[in-house]
């Protein structure tokens, strides 16, 4: 290869220097180079851990509140069973009776039953108490039971001595409670005479001893002069 020499190179590089590029290729460099300026690679956005604190404490906390209400309620649950009538969380007791009643399977009259023997408990438990002020709210309670009792009688009849036994038990108990006396309520009144109604007529339907016949005799004539809990006691002597 031959030397080349100072002079030389210098003259090349002058000539170089004056060499200009064609317009269609300045033109088509130009392009490509703005293209790859514009084409900004999208980078997917890692998860850090700030994040995944953020949503692990999230899911804690929601857990957190979750059983903290589940703590609340059942602690209103558990106070609730010792009100009575006219306390502020009585109405969660009622509730609570009733959904237990339907979840055991009992009947309609059952419940009603049941239920009008928790309240007379209750009016026996504020008059014990001296909790004067929540008499008028217990009565007013019997009496709503008494009625839905006695709508439910007359709509079945009851034919269960066991429950007759019952329902006289708790009225007994209510005409016992001092300073309330409750012979002449025209609601408890429509309930003794239900139940001793639908237990004459299922006795007149019924094989009955002479004894039992005689019984049956007085009871329709206490009936009659509406002494309808001499009646009803009459007629838990009559063995079937």
């Amino acid at each position: 290869m031959p030397k080349v020499t100072e002079k030389q190179l210098i003259k090349s590089l002058k000539q170089l220097k004056e060499i200009k590029p064609r317009k269609e290729w300045a033109s088509l460099l130009k392009s490509q180079i703005l293209a790859e300026k514009d084409v900004t690679p999208v980078q997917a956005k890692s998860v850090g851990i700030m994040d995944m604190f953020s949503s692990v404490f999230f899911q804690k906390k929601f857990a957190y509140s979750v059983v903290t209400l589940v703590f609340v309620i059942v602690g209103v649950v558990g106070f609730a069973k010792y009100t009575v009538p006219g306390d502020l969380l009585f109405p969660v007791r009622v509730l609570t009776e009733q959904s237990e009643a339907a979840l055991s399977g009992q009947t309609t009259l059952k419940q009603s039953a049941v239920a009008l023997n928790s309240r007379i408990n209750d009016l026996v438990q504020v008059s014990k108490n001296g909790r004067k002020e929540n008499i008028p709210s217990a009565i007013s309670e019997i009496n709503l039971n008494v009625k839905d009792l006695a709508k439910n009688l007359k709509a079945n009849p009851v034919k269960d001595p066991e429950t007759i036994k019952e329902i006289v038990s708790s009225l007994k108990t209510l005409a016992d409670v001092p300073g309330t006396d409750l012979s002449e309520n025209p609601d408890i009144k429509d309930l003794y005479q239900t139940v001793v109604q639908s237990q004459i007529n299922d006795l007149q339907k019924t094989t009955l001893t002479e004894n039992q016949k005689k019984i049956l005799t007085e009871v329709e004539d206490l009936y009659s002069q509406e002494k309808y809990a001499d009646a009803l006691e009459k007629i838990l002597l009559i063995d079937k």
